[in-house]
C-alpha cells in the first residue's frame, strides 16, 4: 500500500491542520469562510464615510476631514447654532466599457456627518480649505469660549 499526497478540493473540511498558539483563531476563521462562501462577504462596498480629526487649539477648534476624489464644488458645509454638518457625494467612475471588478472596496455615495461642536465659535470667521483631498475647517472661538490663564498670587 502507497501513501498518496491528496491535494485538498475548494470548500473541503479537513481535521488534520497544524495548531500554533492563535490557530484555533485561525481555524475558526477559515471554517466560517468556507462554511459561508461568498454569501459571508459583502456584494458591493459599504456605504461612504468619511474619516475626521476634530481638535482644539487655544484659539479655535480645527477639523480635518477626508474626502479623497471629491473636488470642493461636491462638498456642502453648514453650521446652525453649535451643529456642523459636512455633506458630500462619492461618485463612482463613469466608463463606457463593461467592468468585471475582481475586488471593489472604493465606497461610493453620499455621505453627511454632524457635529456638535463643544464649544461656542465666531460663524462669521470660519473658513474652509481644500488640499490633496483633505477638507480643513479652521472655526475660531469666540472670545468667551477661549482659554483665559490664570496666575497664581503667592502669599507668605
Amino acid at each position: 500500500m502507497a501513501l498518496v499526497k491528496r491535494e485538498l478540493q475548494t470548500g473541503e473540511l479537513t481535521p488534520f491542520r497544524n495548531w500554533g498558539p492563535l490557530s484555533l483563531f485561525d481555524e475558526f476563521n477559515r471554517l466560517f469562510a468556507e462554511s459561508m462562501g461568498d454569501s459571508g462577504r459583502a456584494l458591493t462596498p459599504t456605504a461612504y464615510v468619511a474619516p475626521v480629526d476634530l481638535y482644539e487649539t487655544d484659539d479655535a477648534l480645527v477639523l480635518e476631514m477626508a474626502v479623497p476624489g471629491l473636488s470642493p464644488s461636491e462638498i456642502d458645509i453648514s453650521l446652525e447654532g453649535n451643529k456642523l454638518t459636512v455633506r458630500g457625494e462619492s461618485k463612482p467612475v463613469e466608463d463606457e466599457g463593461v467592468r468585471r471588478y475582481f475586488l471593489q472596496e472604493i465606497a461610493h455615495g453620499s455621505f453627511v456627518r454632524s457635529f456638535t461642536l463643544p464649544v461656542e465659535i465666531n460663524a462669521d470667521e470660519v473658513k474652509a480649505e481644500f488640499k490633496n483631498g483633505v477638507l480643513k475647517l479652521h472655526m475660531p472661538k469666540v472670545e468667551t469660549a477661549k482659554a483665559k490663564r490664570i496666575p497664581i498670587s503667592v502669599s507668605e
